[in-house]
């Protein structure tokens, strides 16, 4: 068997036996979203050997540098996800789904180097969904560094925000149905054979059930993107009008961007300022609706507006992606003792508790916490009070008046 790569005589090579085909699948959508996917038969490749990894990394490569490709799906399968689990594939989906086997690869350190050339590159948008817990694997553990994410969770939550909306965490699954109105078939199972063995994901050969879940989690990120986008731009269009992008009545900003305000690139570190484009600086676009085509000089206002959007998401984005760096001075979770200081990032809050995310094992919930003086994505400066008998520590704010990280201003 066979597969393209860009280079070689006739512009093919033999392929490994380490790198399997999985065939093509072939999408079945409705035609309201059909503006929204670029093509409905996708190439599914598995991938363990370090000389394949390189090679299709250096393919998507090429396409970068011709304009082919700008934004890449993406998301990590393994065992406990986070700071300190176990990663088993990454996908990466653009014309074609690849699933990088990391956890059984035959050289991590050149499978490592080859996928951190592509996940750092600055000229790629990451779309994810929830990515907190995988940045935090990746960075920890091999180092690798996203940049550019477009969260389709944060995007979802600041199109809330600007129709006035009560801010929660979506699940992937939710959202697809909220904006595709598609249904993961595969969602039940998957759970169910999760909550059997919770490291299935790191027997081989991985179960083709596992494999479909693993695809259905990258193929319609990019879709779901654009029609965020189109979503928060529909906001800016007919907010004078009050409408709201999923049909209900409801009162939007004059102005969805608010005044834009420079993200920290590390909420515990320096300020570090947003690029004005962001699809990279060495090659400007313009965006068409669900469209790859992009060419320098094309801009209208409407480009401008969805080119503005995506910026303003990636931005927001960027507190997901330092959630790696939360209390990453804790080396070893035993020794957690009551008094010590935490960070933690909200997650979710309500009239009694506040529980947020902590880059550990274990999440926190801090209780008596007026709801209003947070919101989903901030960081608050705690101190153990105890520990519950269900994996989470009892927390206590800091200081409520100052414990708050700075948010983006104008959001």
């Amino acid at each position: 068997m066979l597969r393209r790569l860009g280079a070689g005589t006739n512009g093919q090579v033999r392929r490994s036996a380490s790198s399997v085909s999985y065939g093509y699948l072939n999408l079945t959508v409705s035609d309201k979203i059909m503006p929204y996917v670029e093509g409905l038969k996708k190439k599914v490749i598995y991938v363990s050997s370090s000389k394949d990894c390189k090679a299709y990394v250096q393919e998507i490569q090429k396409g970068v540098q011709a304009g082919k490709i700008n934004c890449i799906g993406l998301d990590v399968e393994g065992y406990k996800i986070g700071r300190n689990g176990t990663v088993s594939i990454i996908q990466v989906c653009t014309q074609d789904v690849y699933l990088f086997d990391l956890y059984k690869c035959d050289n991590s350190y050149l499978f490592v180097k080859c996928l951190k050339e592509l996940l750092e590159d600055r000229r790629v948008i990451k779309i994810t969904h929830d990515c907190r817990e995988d940045c935090s694997i990746l960075f920890n553990q091999y180092s690798i560094c996203l940049n550019k994410t477009f969260d389709t969770q944060v995007a979802f939550n600041l199109l809330l925000k600007e129709t006035k909306k009560d801010l929660y965490q979506i699940s992937y699954d939710d959202l697809l149905y909220k904006c595709l109105l598609l249904n993961n078939k595969h969602k039940i199972y998957f759970h169910k054979m999760i909550s059997l063995d919770q490291k299935i994901y790191l027997k081989r050969p991985i179960a083709k059930e596992l494999i479909q879940y693993a695809i259905q989690d990258v193929i319609y990120l990019k879709p779901l993107m654009w029609s965020l986008v189109d979503r928060l731009l529909r906001v800016c269009k007919d907010g004078e009008a009050g409408r709201e992008p999923f049909g209900e009545d409801g009162e939007a900003r004059s102005n969805p961007f608010g005044e834009d305000g420079e993200a920290r690139s590390n909420p515990f570190g320096e300020d570090g300022e947003a690029r004005s484009n962001p699809f990279g600086e060495e090659n400007p676009r313009s965006i068409k609706n669900g469209d790859d085509v992009m060419s320098e000089g094309a801009h209208s206002n409407l480009s401008e507006h969805k080119t503005n959007i995506i910026k303003r998401v990636t931005r927001l984005s960027e507190r997901y992606i330092n959630y790696q760096f939360l209390n990453t001075h804790v080396k070893n979770e035993k020794e957690l003792q009551k008094g010590m200081t935490l960070d933690g990032m909200v997650v979710s809050c309500n009239n009694l508790n506040l529980y947020v995310k902590l880059n550990l094992s274990r999440r926190g919930v801090i209780t008596n916490c007026m709801r209003n003086d947070f919101e989903i994505g901030d960081v608050v400066k705690c101190v153990i009070l105890g520990f519950c008998n269900n994996d989470y520590i009892k927390l206590g704010l800091c200081d409520p008046s100052l414990c708050a990280v700075k948010r983006e201003e104008g959001r």
